[in-house]
């Protein structure tokens, strides 16, 4: 037997002794602070788009260029709660992303701006 087919044995063991409903649990109650993003590279710069609903100051935010990586840290405020929530996939609280450049850039003549939940940091090459 393969490594890959021992594996999905015991997973399919696992779900038949704990039930369904015991992985949806455990997945829906694990939450990420890690919001997504994405790279693009011009012939002039690299363009980083990251997902940050909720962050009220652009300003507070630590952002920081070591080599070829960019670092972004900051801190969502968790939203007034009008009631007791049933479905909680936002993230909120204190996050931090490391995210690969893919190449060197000017890290001191970056670009920052937020606009509908996204942060847009331009990086010249």
């Amino acid at each position: 037997m393969n490594h890959d087919m021992h594996i999905s044995k015991w997973g399919q063991l696992a779900r038949e002794f704990l039930g369904d409903e015991f992985w949806s649990d455990i997945t829906s109650s694990v939450r990420v602070n890690v919001p997504k993003s994405d790279v693009y590279h011009t012939n002039r710069e690299v363009r980083v788009l990251i997902d940050l609903p909720g962050l009220e100051k652009v300003q507070d935010l630590e952002i920081r260029v070591e080599g070829e990586t960019l670092y972004v840290k900051g801190f969502i405020p968790d939203v007034d709660r009008l009631g007791e929530p049933v479905i909680s996939e936002r993230f909120t609280g204190s996050f931090e992303r490391v995210i690969p450049l893919g190449t060197a850039v000017k890290g001191e003549e970056r670009q920052v701006r937020y606009r509908k939940g996204v942060l847009e940091i331009r990086l010249p090459l």
